[in-house]
């Protein structure tokens, strides 16, 4: 029988200091850093970018302290739950007037995440509005991210009585231009460790990028949201019944962060309160001592896949709690430490781990064809956690590509770059004599045979608008591992 779970490997991924990375912008804006350009640093920056972005690296690297990067984030993450269990006419109302839109279908009740989304564009000019100088209280920041003191709109600093969802469309555009400018600066290192201007070229060239506001669902939150549908069908179909007002999401629960105040119980959007089991109720309270690197192959968030852009930055996830007899769910930090971000390497399965304040950026298959194979994209998938039915995760993404037209090209590339294959599956199969081992392999052979590889879905003149639908009609068409989703 096939195994469930699986045990993974702790990661605490390659980190550098955002100060480091700074370093890589011109001359000119070097200079006005705290003092002279530190080649020292500079030469430790790109050996760690190379260490874990190249072919024998993780294909993932975080950058940390970056100016604002904890405010934005604890103000935009909780947005996610607040949009994904609102009402869709109040839902639709709110994404339209901040311009944001959605890439999965948010009427489907079952659904395992809710994704809302907004197109960024970068000046053409390659102008940066990342901070540009240290000062020796840290860095200073430029009008792109401002720094912690900062209130206001503008600002996106913390502030009390306002309500974030106001301001959607103003924090996705202040952070996810932050970590727009983040990647190019990261493609920039890449090209410098590899030769040439590739990736950085082909981001500048396209001008644009993706930024996704995702909510991976708890299972309280789709029973949530399946009885708030069977409520509004009750109500629509009893005429005689008081007609119940559509809520406005200021009534909806908010984001609260713990002993912010007394909550009364979760209620789903229409008012009705969602009963758990006492087993369910209780499972905050559940440690996962001895799982903690113990996760799931089949109940996941997100399947197995490689991004086929150039490079994705990512906030690290934020975790929220729901329970009974509490109205707004509770940040908390899962007992094993984990982003429950999955990675495929080596034949090995890892729990990614970072600062809750650090970005991460990924490879995706784009870079790894355009560097002729010298950096890595990631096979990945995100997990739930095991035993923890009322925990949710907040992240926000922002996916950089090339440009449509940009034609892939496959001389220096061949399907030997590819190590994550089936074939150096069985290789591990045969030298390994465990049956716990043997039967962990299998499993994740299974999985493996229904990625599509990359040499499968590229081939010589091929745009990157083409390479994008081949690989989304082997993913999400006709048995596709992801086409139910």
């Amino acid at each position: 029988m096939a195994l469930t779970t699986a045990p993974a490997t702790a990661l605490d991924i390659d980190e550098i200091p955002f100060s480091d990375l700074l370093l890589l912008l011109s001359p000119e804006a070097a200079a006005v850093t705290a003092g002279a350009y530190d080649d020292g640093r500079r030469r430790r920056l790109l050996a760690t970018v190379w260490a874990a972005l190249g072919r024998g690296g993780t294909g993932l690297l975080a950058v940390a302290g970056v100016p604002r990067a904890a405010a934005l984030r604890r103000r935009i993450l909780p947005l996610a739950r607040r949009l994904a269990l609102m009402d869709h006419p109040s839902r639709a109302h709110i994404l339209k007037k901040h311009g944001v839109g959605s890439d999965v279908p948010l009427k489907k009740p079952d659904r395992s995440v809710s994704s809302f989304a907004q197109l960024l564009s970068h000046d053409s000019g390659h102008k940066f509005h990342l901070p540009m100088r240290e000062t020796a209280g840290g860095i200073s920041a430029g009008p792109g991210c401002p720094e912690e003191a900062t209130v206001g709109v503008d600002g996106l600093g913390e502030r009390s009585g306002d309500d974030d969802i106001e301001n959607l469309g103003e924090l996705f555009k202040e952070l996810g231009l932050c970590m727009m400018e983040l990647g190019i600066l990261v493609a920039r290192a890449c090209d410098i460790v590899i030769g040439g201007n590739q990736l950085e070229q082909s981001i500048a060239d396209f001008g644009s990028a993706k930024a996704r506001l995702i909510h991976y669902h708890s299972e309280l939150d789709n029973r949530i949201i399946r009885q708030s549908c069977k409520n509004r069908r009750n109500l629509a179909s009893n005429a005689a019944a008081a007609v119940t007002p559509v809520l406005d999401d200021r009534d909806l629960p908010s984001y609260r962060r713990p002993g912010s105040g007394d909550g009364s119980c979760i209620t789903s959007e229409d008012g009705a309160a969602v009963a758990m089991s006492a087993e369910e109720n209780n499972s905050k309270d559940v440690t996962i001592q001895g799982q903690s690197s113990t996760i799931s192959l089949v109940n996941l968030w997100q399947e197995w896949h490689y991004d086929y852009g150039v490079l994705t930055v990512l906030t690290a996830p934020l975790f929220l709690r729901s329970a009974i007899g509490q109205e707004c769910p509770e940040e908390c930090s899962l007992p094993d430490g984990n982003t429950h971000l999955q990675l495929f390497n080596n034949r090995r399965i890892f729990s990614v781990r970072c600062s809750p304040e650090s970005f991460i950026v990924q490879v995706g298959e784009a870079a790894d064809i355009l560097s002729g194979g010298k950096l890595r994209s990631t096979l990945h998938a995100v997990s739930r956690p095991l035993g923890l039915p009322n925990i949710s995760r907040e992240t926000f993404v922002v996916f950089l590509q090339p440009s449509w037209d940009k034609t892939l090209p496959c001389e220096g590339y061949s399907s030997a770059d590819e190590d994550d294959s089936s074939d150096h599956l069985e290789s591990a199969l045969s030298s390994d004599g465990s049956a716990g081992s043997c039967s962990q392999h299998i499993s994740m052979q299974e999985i493996l045979k229904k990625i599509p590889p990359l040499s499968s879905r590229l081939k010589e003149g091929m745009t990157f608008a083409e390479f994008s639908r081949q690989t989304t009609k082997r993913y999400y068409g006709g048995g596709g591992i992801q086409q139910n989703n």
